[in-house]
């Protein structure tokens, strides 16, 4: 074949892949390095290093890691609102220099006091950090890319900061076996890339824009603004409920009630696997704001669906089929939220705000997803468990039609998530 032809076929199949799974924007790039690092910290530290050294060096009791958990997500909780409401006041520049100074000073007083208290505020320290780390990079990214550019940027996001929250907890567990200080030393290097990408992120981004046809909501319309919004403080509270009570029952089963051994979980996820990243690159290339909703009602249909048949599963085999259902629409939904928790943020004057309060939500589903779900394992068994998870993600579906519903209500000019 002439050489002219090859590169006219490379270029051809390039494109191609380049439609099926668009590539972020070179302008994305820093905002994914950013997300990367925030996570990877959380990895290291707080999922993994950090429980080894409260148990192993601190000769902390069983319980602290749990206790340490729930402190986490209790400080999101709080923060995320703080610094919502803080970026909206000034400008959000000036609220950048908070992520090194909590996430610094919280992983220094975790290493430096050698003890458990130390530790907990230390803790609390770095949460309020990546609390607000992820506030200002979701700011960032909302202004950077219009609304049909944001499914594609919060499929890479999510793509960038899960691997990287899992080589974080890799990591840790290695370096626990050595020595979990250097776990801290490297996190402490992790906040000034975090810190370094955000600032480039800020550069980049076109903050005092809004998308074209965007118009401020009228006194009409206040109403129907504030029940959307609940709506999406509930999706996104649910989302992460659903998916860490799975994580939470999803053990008990395969391990106690099908009695797998830890290699042989590995091959019914496998198909889960390859399914996800084809939803990834579906939501990246066709979610548009307007049918967010209804893509996130179908997901959690699906996700719903998958969940009732991995509570009636007795094998691997149907384990590995619903697994097909649950993992790839639980990845997918996650992602599409945040687009349309993003479009939601841009048509309010405080941008901040919105965000603040919906990271919040998110953090208040996922402890609540994981401690109802472990008392009711407690009660009724993983099978139990699965099944009220299976009800509480169809709630989220009708949920969902719900406020789409109540979206054809309004007007046309006024474009629903």
């Amino acid at each position: 074949m002439p050489k002219v032809q090859r590169e006219l076929l490379m270029f051809a199949r390039a494109a191609v892949l380049r439609r099926a799974i668009p590539i972020p924007p070179a302008r994305l790039l820093p905002a994914l390095g950013s997300s990367a690092a925030i996570d990877g910290m959380t990895g290291l530290v707080v999922l993994s290093a950090g429980n080894s050294y409260l148990l192993h060096t601190l000769g902390a009791s069983a319980a602290l890691p749990a206790i340490a958990l729930t402190l986490h997500s209790a400080v999101k909780i709080t923060a995320s609102p703080i610094a919502g409401r803080l970026a909206d006041r000034s400008h959000v520049a000036a609220v950048l220099p908070a992520v090194p100074i909590l996430a610094g000073a919280g992983l220094a007083t975790m290493l430096m006091t050698n003890s458990i208290g130390g530790y907990l505020v230390g803790l609390a320290g770095l949460t309020a950090g990546t609390a607000t780390a992820w506030i200002l990079l979701r700011h960032y990214i909302g202004s950077a890319t219009t609304s049909a550019e944001r499914g594609n940027a919060t499929t890479w996001i999510s793509l960038a900061s899960g691997g990287a929250a899992a080589g974080g907890f890799g990591a840790g567990t290695l370096l626990a076996e050595i020595t979990p200080s250097a776990a801290f030393v490297a996190a402490l290097a992790l906040v000034f890339i975090a810190t370094v990408l955000l600032n480039i992120v800020r550069r980049t981004s076109d903050s005092p824009t809004r998308d074209a046809g965007q118009i401020k909501d009228g006194r009409a319309h206040v109403a129907t603004r504030r029940f959307e919004f609940a709506v999406l403080g509930l999706i996104a509270a649910g989302q992460f409920a659903v998916s860490g009570g799975f994580l939470v029952a999803f053990w008990p089963l395969v391990l106690r009630e099908l009695d797998l051994r830890s290699v042989e979980i590995v091959w019914p996820l496998v198909p889960a696997g390859a399914l996800t990243l084809v939803a990834l690159a579906s939501v990246a290339r066709w979610s548009r704001p307007g049918r967010r909703l209804t893509e996130v009602a179908i997901l959690y249909a699906i996700v719903a669906t998958g969940l009732s048949l991995t509570a009636w599963t007795r094998s691997p085999l149907t384990l590995a089929v619903a697994m097909v259902f649950v993992i790839p629409a639980i990845a997918a939904a996650m992602s599409v939220v945040t687009a349309a928790v993003l479009d939601f943020s841009r048509l309010r004057r405080g941008t901040g705000w919105a965000l603040g309060w919906l990271g919040s939500a998110e953090a208040t589903g996922s402890l609540a997803g994981a401690g109802l779900t472990g008392l009711i394992i407690a009660n009724s068994g993983p099978r139990g468990a699965l099944f009220t998870l299976s009800a509480t993600a169809a709630g989220l579906a009708c949920a969902t039609g719900v406020a789409l519903l109540a979206g054809r209500a309004r007007p046309a000019t006024q474009p629903s998530p």
